[in-house]
This record gives C-alpha cells, sequence and structure tokens, in this order.
C-alpha cells in the first residue's frame, strides 16, 4: 500500500468551502489513479480543530473521515531534530517536524505540502525527492504515467472573449479578487486572448496580452512608472498539469513583447494564494522583478515589470532571455527526424502531419528544453547560439537537411555521476523517456546535458546544399555535433533564412 501524508494546508484546500487552489482538483484526481492511500496526521486535526466557526468543523468532521488517520504518532528522535536546531521555535514547527518524520522514518511514501519551510527543511535532510509541492507531484505523475493522462491534446489558441465561457470554475478566483471582473470581461466580448483547453474543453490556461504606450497614466502604481511603450499582462493564469503550460504562455508573452517593440514588461497580482505564489516564482525564474505596489479598490497588487533592450550580466541567461546577446559562440547541432517537431514543435516542418503538434508529452510545451548528446566538445559555455539542423531523408538529403531553429544555451551539465542526476537534470524538458534515460544512465561517459531556451523558427530554413555551397560544411558531409561556425557564417544563414532576430551587442 503506497501512503501520501497530506500536510494540513492541502487538506483544508481541499476540503473547503471555497477552494483556493484549484491545483487541488489535479492532485487529488492523480492520487486516486495511482492508487495512493491519503493520510492525515493526528496534528493536522488538531490544527483543523481550532478553527472558529463550528459550521466549518462540524463539515470538516466528516469529510476527514475519507482519510486515514494515523493512530500511533511517533515522535521526532534527539538525532533528527538535531538537523533544526536553532530554528524551531513555533508550535507549528513541532507539526512541520512531526510530519516530516514519519515521512523519513519510512511510514508513508511521500509528504505532499505547500509550505515552503517543510519543503526547506526536507532539503537539509535529503528527502526533498519525497516531500512533494502540489506541482511537483502532478509533474512527476505525468512524467512517469503519461498514458494515464486525462486529455489526448493541448492547444493554446486564440479566442474570442465572447466566445470563452465565464461560468467555467477557471474563472471563480478571478471574480472573488476583483469585484469588477465580469463587468470587465464582458466589455472585452471583440477582444482576443489566448486559452488552453483540453479535449474535453476545460480551461486550463488563460492569458490576455494589451499595449500601453508613454502617456498610460501609472498614478496607482507605486514607485511611479516611467514614460515607455510597455506591454501589460492583464489577466493570466495557468492550472498545475504537469505539462509546463505556464511556461508555454511565458513565451507568448515574450514573442509579443518583441513583435511589438516594447521596452518593459509588466503585470501586477495579489499573492495571498499559493496558486499566485507558484505564478510569481515562474515569473521570477524568466527574469521578471518586483517593482513596487499598485493600489485598486480590491486591495494591494504587486507590480511585477521585466526589462527589455538591454542585458544584465548579473542574471543569468533564462533571466535575461528573450534579450540574447551576440558576442558568443555560435553551434550547429544536428537532430533526427523522428526527434525534431517533438522537442521543437513551434519549428515543424510544412510537410509534417500536424496531429500530433502538440499532444501528451511536456517537453512539447516548455520554453527551457534538453539536447542530450555524447560530443567530446568541452568548450560550450551558457549564452552560446545554437542553430538545430533536421538531418533530412537519406535519398534527397542536400534539399530535405534544413536549418530550422535559434536557440540560446542556459546549462551545461558534464560528468553526470548517476541516473538519478540525469532524471533530475532532464525531468519533462527531453524528448527521451524515462526508460531512454534509463539505458543513458548506464553510459555516462563523455554525455552532455544541454539547457537550452527555445528563442525563434527560422522563416526560411537554409538547406544542407546551401551550406555546402557556401563553404559552410564541407562536401559532401553533413553537420557533427556541435559544429562550430563563424559570425559571419552565422550572418550568411540568417540572411538565407531571412529570419529577423535583434541581439545584444557590445
Amino acid at each position: 500500500m503506497t501512503k501520501a501524508l497530506l500536510d494540513t494546508n492541502i487538506i483544508i484546500h481541499r476540503e473547503n468551502f471555497r477552494v483556493s487552489n484549484y491545483n487541488i482538483g489535479h492532485l487529488y484526481r492523480w492520487l486516486d489513479k495511482l492508487h495512493y492511500t491519503k493520510v492525515i496526521h493526528p496534528y493536522s486535526v488538531q490544527e483543523i480543530e481550532k478553527y472558529k466557526s463550528k459550521t466549518v468543523q462540524k463539515n470538516f468532521s466528516v469529510k476527514l473521515e475519507a482519510y486515514e488517520h494515523i493512530k500511533v504518532v511517533s515522535e521526532p528522535t534527539d538525532d533528527f531534530l538535531k538537523n533544526f536546531a536553532g530554528q524551531d521555535k513555533t508550535v507549528n514547527d513541532k507539526i512541520d517536524n512531526a510530519l516530516l518524520f514519519y515521512v523519513y522514518s519510512g511510514k508513508a511514501d511521500i509528504l505532499i505540502t505547500e509550505d515552503k519551510r517543510i519543503l526547506s527543511k526536507a532539503q537539509k535532510i535529503g528527502i526533498r525527492d519525497k516531500v512533494l509541492s502540489i506541482n511537483q507531484f502532478i509533474v512527476n505523475a505525468t512524467e512517469t504515467n503519461p498514458t494515464l493522462v486525462d486529455y489526448q491534446m493541448l492547444a493554446v489558441k486564440k479566442e474570442l472573449f465572447g466566445n470563452i465561457d465565464l461560468s467555467a470554475s477557471f474563472f471563480d478566483s478571478f471574480k472573488e479578487g476583483y469585484k469588477e471582473f465580469t463587468t470587465w470581461f464582458n466589455k472585452k466580448s471583440e477582444e482576443e486572448a489566448y486559452v488552453c483547453k483540453d479535449d474535453k474543453g476545460d480551461i486550463l490556461g488563460f492569458l490576455y496580452l494589451k499595449t500601453e504606450d508613454p502617456n498610460e497614466n501609472y498614478d496607482n502604481i507605486a514607485p511611479k512608472f516611467d514614460r515607455k511603450l510597455r506591454l501589460k499582462v492583464g489577466t493570466f493564469k495557468v492550472l498545475s498539469t504537469g505539462f509546463r503550460l505556464g511556461e508555454r504562455f511565458i513565451k507568448i508573452i515574450f514573442d509579443n513583447a518583441i513583435q511589438y517593440g516594447v521596452e518593459e514588461i509588466y503585470l501586477t497580482m495579489f499573492e495571498d494564494r499559493e496558486e499566485l505564489q507558484i505564478l510569481s516564482e515562474l515569473l521570477i525564474r524568466w527574469g521578471f522583478f518586483k517593482h513596487g505596489k499598485k493600489t485598486t479598490v480590491n486591495g494591494e497588487e504587486t507590480v511585477f515589470v521585466k526589462k527589455l533592450g538591454h542585458y544584465d550580466n548579473s542574471l543569468t541567461v533564462k533571466e535575461n532571455f528573450p534579450s540574447i546577446l551576440y558576442n558568443k559562440q555560435k553551434f550547429i547541432l544536428p537532430i533526427y527526424p523522428k526527434f525534431h517537431t517533438t522537442l521543437l514543435p513551434d519549428s515543424k516542418l510544412n510537410t509534417e502531419n500536424e496531429v500530433n503538434f502538440l499532444g501528451r508529452e511536456a517537453h512539447k510545451y516548455a520554453l527551457q528544453k534538453v539536447y542530450i548528446s555524447w560530443t567530446f566538445e568541452r568548450n560550450i559555455n551558457k549564452g552560446d547560439i545554437i542553430l538545430f539542423y533536421r538531418i533530412g531523408d537519406s535519398s534527397n538529403k542536400k534539399y530535405s537537411s534544413v536549418i530550422t531553429t535559434l536557440g540560446v544555451i542556459t546549462d551545461v551539465i558534464f560528468d553526470l555521476k548517476s541516473k538519478e542526476e540525469l532524471f533530475k537534470a532532464c525531468q519533462n524538458r527531453t524528448v527521451f523517456s524515462q526508460k531512454d534515460l534509463t539505458e543513458f544512465s548506464k553510459k555516462l561517459k563523455n554525455l552532455t546535458i544541454i539547457k537550452f531556451v527555445y528563442a525563434k523558427k527560422l522563416t526560411k530554413r537554409p538547406t544542407l546544399n546551401f551550406l555546402w555551397e557556401n563553404k559552410i560544411l564541407n562536401f559532401p558531409n553533413g553537420a557533427r555535433p556541435f559544429t562550430k561556425i563563424t559570425d559571419s557564417q552565422f550572418e550568411s544563414i540568417l540572411k538565407e533564412s531571412q529570419t529577423d532576430i535583434k541581439f545584444i551587442r557590445g
């Protein structure tokens, strides 16, 4: 029997009258699919019983019968508690330690929590792989059990507000947080938003964007904005599905920012719910920072800003993206046709079947992806630019082999020591299955993990014949892994591709 111990915050959100984290439903469905026994700790029951409302207590007492209750409480040992000496000061710390010890001592297989302090403690005592947030559990579940995913296809599409079902439960959190949301939504009936639905029609993600000119009034934002052309992320929400939909939407935001030539992107949101904290963390990973506050009739929102058009060397390649430094090494990377479109779906060829454009594989939606190579090349660095070369059919290779995509390397990992390191580096970002990765782990010598950001598909695809004619590759050979090219060769490829990409030079 596989046991999942659920923290108090998970149970409260699940059983409350007003669910404030809509990812809870996905979590419980996966727990049931994978036949986990849902376990509750007596300390969690005691916390719930402290609710002042007798009605809430009564309703919870009935609902908690659906969980397995721990009958024998094992108090943490002194050796266990030494790990947190000096940092435990409250009753909550005692409860956190009891839950962690239950998993640490092997009495439950996993603990699911949204408490960052518990997650941090789990890292310290070496059981972080057994103590998971909701999103981490769902990601792991979809990665290891793809055949159990409810939906066959996800796609992000533009839709008119007027054609979107405002009564969907997806929008309940907006209605609760913003008094004017329904009125605002209805007034937008002729405008477009980006919507992601599963094949049952349920909404999993929503994004509305708006450009604002330098004369926009920002009196309710402090510190006040300078005059700039901006892209406002007006409404943004993504449910945890294990499919990295958040990154898919981040890519759409960046693409729009580039298209309209804005100097900054910004959005405002509350941070009082776990789902919003998860969104906040996603934004920060991609280079947004907390600028200040916006005061409205609904309360005080945090203002997030991302600057464009320059490169900050104190930030990572990922945090700077979509700004890309030009003065970096440039490589051509070959990729087989069977892997090309599944890793780079936006760069599919016109001759390829559209059915599998977006399917049940999480790496298709990720903005940061993983390329695996056994190259002996070690002079590969963060920020280096890569051009993906789709290997063509053997019968007509000089025209069917084409360069399709530009990416930027964010991380390079050499000298992996174990299967666990390989799995951690690749999770949900590579075309290879867990079975493939297990085989790779048997020959880790010279294996290189390249994490890269998908930057842009090329408008026209330079062929192998073009590369031969321009002495970029030597006839009759194709590209080898990490074929290094000069700046002039790179410019020649871009010119042939008729693709406009703005780099940060200097």
